[in-house]
């Protein structure tokens, strides 16, 4: 039978690798202690999908009850649920902050983030045309640059200081302020 439930606990098993949830059975707003309870749901996720949920009041579950067991098959949180989707989209966001979203859209992929880490641990940043650009060429480096339109080979004898302007940013990376 399937069954609506708070969940006022969750944690990872180490045993069975999925995530367990402590539910309550739905019935009077905040009365967890006189709903049915059930101490060790697993929760079935979508394969390929992670998550850990904040724990909330307003955090249901939909499981399928058998006997004394249940099987989460679905999380919400009824308070923290996006609702402005564009007609088409599909959204990943993030259970605790729902602005922290990937979006899928027609034609495009927008990524809404404080933050974005492309690569594990990536610590270098998108150029942008039109952004300024500060490099310091070592002393003894060869290098070809162009000048009054003839390409010419220098070798650095101190540490040069080039400034400038990028000219053609990334034609599959865009970034804006």
């Amino acid at each position: 039978m399937l069954s609506l439930w708070t969940v006022t606990r969750a944690a990872f098993d180490a045993t069975s690798k999925l995530l367990h949830a402590q539910l309550r059975g739905v019935g009077d707003a905040g009365d967890t202690t006189s709903s049915e309870p059930v101490d060790d749901a697993a929760v079935l996720s979508q394969l390929g999908i992670a998550v850990r949920p904040m724990i909330a009041s307003t955090l249901r579950a939909l499981g399928y009850q058998d006997g004394d067991d249940v099987l989460v098959l679905k999380l919400w949180d009824k308070a923290r649920t996006p609702t402005d989707l564009d007609t088409g989209e599909t959204r990943v966001y993030a259970a605790g902050a729902i602005t922290t979203a990937l979006r899928l859209l027609a034609g495009r992929i927008d990524v809404n983030a404080a933050r974005i880490n492309l690569g594990g641990g990536a610590t270098a940043r998108v150029a942008r045309e039109g952004d300024t650009v500060r490099v310091t060429i070592p002393i003894g480096t060869t290098f070809t640059a162009t000048v009054g339109g003839t390409p010419t080979t220098f070798t650095t004898a101190e540490a040069v200081v080039c400034n400038g302007t990028i000219t053609s940013g990334s034609t599959r990376v865009r970034a804006e302020d």
